[in-house]
């Protein structure tokens, strides 16, 4: 049984069903009304909000879904584009809650799902010897589907990790109890002041190629994210005095100034870290905080430096500095 929904996102789906019928109908050939085609993709929208409450992930019934997607009427490879465009872009719930969050993600399996059925659909067809261009057909879906299954978990500036999938790696990883969980927050200093002086492509490259440096800067399969704006965060699955290694050689990578078409363009960042031990229940909203607390030390103490956020329940002494001997100024954000 569906959950119920609020007022204002139950108009949401009405308009954003009514989008799709109105985008796939004129040249779909069919001879169904297009009231029925809205009232279905509704119950499927509503479906899908229903999953993205629940827990444990639903990526098997979402999945589910995408499969529904791809029987009549909707077995059209037309009808993709315009469904997962209407998908991506319905909002639900407010801004940082539980259905807003994992939406992206519930929305985007069911696309993979409804590509991947029309794509089995097309290879079928291929067997039975149809035409040359159904393997074009089949090319072109499956190029479709990475690409929107991409754009739906990363930035479009930067092509990095976005917060839906910063969030649900990070998930993943405090899965595993027998490995710790850091967060590094990265704020690139006096950014509002690039944008200004040089102009905001200039600040766009800044941008782009600070994401390169982090990218190649990261031991394996580190997450890096743009969090938004001029902040990252990177996740990793590492010991504690892992994150301050790797705080320092992101300091280093971006103390260079960035060529741009406008010339060098001097940068620097502040970073704060967090850290969950292995073993303990992490939640990503508290260490994300803890990480920005520190970010903040970082900042009120100069900038070009890092600082560490130590658990409450720990002994340690704030203000201390860490490793005496590190070429960068270390605060620690008790």
């Amino acid at each position: 049984m569906l959950a119920d929904i609020d007022p204002v996102t139950a108009a949401a789906v009405t308009t954003t069903s009514r989008y799709w019928v109105s985008a796939v109908y004129p040249s779909s050939g069919l001879t169904v009304q297009p009231e029925h085609l809205q009232r279905v993709f509704a119950s499927l929208i509503n479906e899908l909000l229903d999953l993205a409450r629940s827990e444990p992930f639903p990526v098997r019934p979402a999945r589910g879904i995408g499969r529904r997607l791809a029987e009549a009427p909707f077995d059209r490879t037309r009808m993709l584009a315009p469904a997962s465009r209407a998908l991506l872009g319905f909002a639900p719930g407010y801004p940082g809650s539980l259905v807003a969050t994992r939406w992206p993600l519930v929305a985007s399996h069911a696309i993979e799902s409804y590509a991947e059925a029309l794509q089995q659909q097309a290879l079928a067809q291929q067997e039975a010897n149809l035409e040359e261009r159904v393997s074009v057909r089949v090319q072109e879906i499956a190029e479709l589907h990475h690409q929107l299954r991409h754009e739906a978990t990363h930035d479009a500036l930067t092509d990095l990790a976005n917060r839906s999938l910063l969030q649900e790696r990070v998930r993943l990883m405090a899965a595993d109890r027998s490995r710790g969980v850091g967060l590094l927050l990265i704020d690139v200093d006096d950014f509002k002041q690039i944008n200004d002086g040089y102009g905001h492509s200039v600040g766009d490259e800044v941008l782009v190629e600070i994401s390169r440096r982090l990218r190649i800067t990261c031991p394996q399969d580190t997450v890096v994210c743009r969090y938004g704006g001029d902040e990252f965060v990177l996740a990793l699955s590492a010991r504690r005095n892992t994150l301050g290694e790797v705080a320092m050689r992101v300091l280093a990578a971006l103390n260079d100034p960035v060529p741009t078409a406008s010339g060098p363009v001097p940068v620097s960042a502040s970073v704060g870290t967090a850290y969950c031990p292995p073993g303990r229940a992490c939640d990503f909203s508290d260490l994300l905080r803890s990480a920005d607390r520190a970010m903040y030390s970082a900042k009120t103490a100069g900038k070009r430096r890092f600082a560490v956020s130590e658990p409450e329940d720990e002994e340690s002494e704030p203000g201390t500095p860490i490793l005496a001997e590190l070429p960068y100024d270390v605060a620690v954000a008790g």
